[in-house]
């Protein structure tokens, strides 16, 4: 619904599209960092989820990582709705519940089934990606067209349109609840983290393990911590987002290290993978000279007891 801000100069397209009220740098560059996040953040989920289907099995992932994960994403979206915070942070807080519950299905579904399914190739065809830039640019088209059509009315008709409404400041108690459940959530993501590495570390492989997830995910944390430090640099502001800021840096300081064991693990895959072909060219040699020198014998043989 396009509403108008008390404050001006604000963004007519932003007021329109999202009914919030940027006025000055700060919010804009808080904005940006959140968009950026939430871009990331979309496109984190999907590379893992499609490359568990595709691979037809889950056991590169942590239970322990995915049961704290999808815990802390219950007990953020709680605290988000309970405590004033940004758009974008309720935003992830409703998509990352709705994409839990796929990853999670899917995850279950391949752990625990019994029958047996043909991998197929994780390489991403022309076809795939053609049809996931149609979907993205059919989404963002709209998103402009609509924004740019309200930009418009607002300019012309500001007068007829009512304020945007103010986030509302929640009482003693909820403020509370949400910042314990803020809290919480901070430790059910950290902790969440150091499984998946250590499983990782035991397998020693990365294999079924998405480059592009963890990658996505760093970025989705580091940009949403300074879309939240950028909003405003109020201590008692900052103070209460400290749960929130931590849950952001120290999983993206986690991830850095998932990313140095895509380095160490993949680097190690491709040796061990020349080594066995090397041993196997020297096998098939040796198995055909043996078998040259055992028809030479042969034919020796033979011809001396033609002699005879």
């Amino acid at each position: 619904m396009i509403c108008k801000c008390a404050v001006k100069p604000y963004s007519y397209f932003i007021a329109t599209v999202f009914g919030l009220c940027i006025d000055n740098n700060l919010k804009w560059t808080s904005f940006i960092f959140g968009w950026i996040s939430i871009c990331a953040w979309l496109v984190a989920y999907f590379p893992q989820i499609r490359m568990t289907f595709l691979l037809k099995k889950s056991e590169a992932i942590s239970n322990f990582f995915l049961a704290s994960w999808v815990t802390g994403d219950v007990c953020n979206a709680f605290s988000v709705f309970l405590i004033p915070t940004l758009f974008t942070q309720k935003f992830l807080a409703v998509f990352f519940i709705i994409v839990d519950f796929i990853w999670v299905s899917e995850h279950l579904y391949f752990t625990n089934t019994k029958k047996k399914f043909m991998p197929l190739s994780t390489k991403m065809g022309c076809l795939e990606l053609t049809i996931y830039i149609i979907i993205i640019t059919f989404l963002f088209n709209d998103l402009f067209i609509y924004g740019a059509v309200g930009h418009i009315q607002l300019s012309a008709y500001e007068e007829k349109y009512q304020l945007c409404k103010e986030q509302p400041e929640g009482g003693k108690v909820q403020m509370i609840i949400g910042t314990v459940f803020a809290y919480t959530a901070a430790v059910f993501y950290i902790s969440a983290k150091p499984a998946q590495i250590l499983k990782t570390k035991q397998r020693k492989s990365v294999e079924g393990v998405s480059f592009a997830n963890i990658m996505s995910t760093c970025i989705g944390n580091l940009t949403q911590a300074l879309s939240v430090i950028v909003e405003n640099q109020d201590i008692s502001y900052l103070v209460e987002k400290i749960p929130f800021i931590l849950s952001f840096l120290i999983p993206a300081f986690l991830d850095l290290i998932s990313l140095g064991q895509f380095y160490t693990y993949r680097e190690k895959k491709v040796s061990s993978r020349v080594l066995r072909v090397k041993d196997y060219r020297d096998t098939v040699v040796t198995v055909e000279m043996n078998d040259i020198r055992s028809d030479n014998q042969l034919q020796s043989n033979d011809h001396s007891s033609e002699m005879r």
